[in-house]
């Protein structure tokens, strides 16, 4: 059963993928703002950390939260709270010079934001949709894909005539829309407090220690560290392969780089297609797939790193997708929120490890760097071999189990 609408099904969808614009374009703005007002590499790694930082730290406090507050509030928090955030950067950088704590400080604040917003949304899917959960969340990955083309798109075309600074009020309006979209939708009530509910920091620490109780738990903690450890270093090794190993044009690196966007669109519509597949068995294919691509990285041309980024991209959305839809049929509702943030950290904490030996690696051999690659995946399949058992509720641990029905 599901209590939203058709309408409000693709007004939510609509929110998202104008919002996803935004973020197309403030991705384009910010790496260019750096180059302007330092011109150091160094200072736009520093900011690229500063926004994925809160996946560890809050991330891990706002899954917390994310069980216990309104998702509705939840929501208005993290959007209207990055319009905010992201206008300011606008008006405080302009045609300025200005300092880099600013630009540091606004990436931190915009994704630890994003944190609320995202997380709130995952918890509530499953109340807001039912049965239809599994489709959403392929239609949510369509739609996010396809604005990941376009959105760069435009934002490389708008900085070019604006000024990328501009680009961020782009953002700061997208995220304006989507907290009014956010209005229309059926959001579930505030989970119910419990007289015997302990603290918030003991009930959170006792939240991670139940998921480890959990069947097949450390199947699923095992293909998200491989998963994430082969996506990370992806299309820096694939363009950088393109342009120094295989002495590629300019147009050929802007094909390869075109290629991962296409295969992230691609999976999406194929998720969709094959939203009725149990999530463990989407996420098994999807990592065969991913093996697959990562063979036709040893073929010597441009075309093979394109067309295996295409296709090993094409498995990972998929794999998100799956990974997606498990948890939300496996994991009570009270512990959602702590579930995706663990998810998250683990992802988050693999990358850098990832980057730092596909870096190593390709300096000695790129068949050994793009070997990581095709390892990691075939090492996911393995794992969600006959993963029927993959998160799945222990029955001597029958409390672990989602106890209510889906409203």
């Amino acid at each position: 059963m599901s209590l939203a609408k058709p309408w409000q099904r693709r007004l939510h969808l609509t929110g998202m993928w104008v919002n996803s614009l935004g973020g197309g374009a403030y991705n384009i703005a910010l790496p260019l703002i750096v180059l302007q007002t330092s011109g150091s590499l160094a200072q736009m790694s520093i900011v690229a950390v500063a926004s994925q930082l809160p996946k560890a730290f809050p991330g891990v406090l706002i899954g917390g939260l994310a069980d216990r507050m309104s998702p509705r509030a939840m929501t208005h928090i993290g959007y209207w709270g990055q319009a905010l955030v992201v206008a300011a950067m606008a008006l405080l950088i302009g045609p300025w010079h200005t300092p880099f704590w600013v630009l540091v400080l606004g990436a931190f604040l915009r994704g630890s934001l994003d944190m609320f917003a995202r997380t709130a949304t995952f918890v509530a899917i499953p109340k807001m949709y039912g049965d239809g959960t599994a489709k959403f969340n392929a239609a949510v990955s369509t739609a996010w894909t396809s604005a990941s083309i376009v959105g760069p798109a435009i934002g490389g075309a708008l900085s070019a005539v604006w000024g990328p600074w501009w680009l961020l009020a782009v953002d700061a309006v997208s995220f304006t829309a989507i907290a009014l979209i956010m209005n229309f939708l059926p959001w579930p009530e505030r989970p119910s407090s419990l007289p015997d509910r302990p603290g918030f920091y003991k009930e959170l620490s006792a939240g991670y220690r139940r998921l480890t109780q959990i069947h097949g738990w450390w199947r699923f903690a095992g293909t998200v560290v491989l998963v994430g450890f082969l996506s990370a270093p992806l299309s820096t090794l694939a363009i950088f392969q393109t342009s120094v190993g295989l002495k590629g044009s300019t147009t050929e690196v802007g094909i390869v780089g075109a290629a991962a966007a296409a295969g992230l669109f691609c999976g999406s519509i194929l998720s969709g297609l094959f939203s009725d597949w149990r999530p463990n068995v989407l996420m098994q294919r999807s990592s065969w797939l991913m093996a697959a691509g990562a063979l036709l990285f040893f073929i010597p041309s441009w075309i093979a790193v394109a067309s295996a980024l295409f296709v090993v991209c094409t498995g990972g959305i998929a794999w998100t997708v799956g990974r997606t839809s498990l948890i939300h049929q496996q994991i009570p509702s009270s512990d959602l929120g702590k579930t995706m943030t663990a998810v998250q950290f683990l992802e988050t904490v693999s990358s850098p490890l990832s980057l730092a030996v596909a870096t190593f690696l390709m300096g000695v051999s790129s068949f050994m760097a793009f070997g990581s690659i095709l390892l990691a995946a075939l090492l996911s399949g393995v794992l969600a071999i006959n993963s029927d058992s993959m998160l799945k509720p222990s029955e001597v641990k029958g409390e672990i189990k989602q106890a209510e029905p889906v409203q």
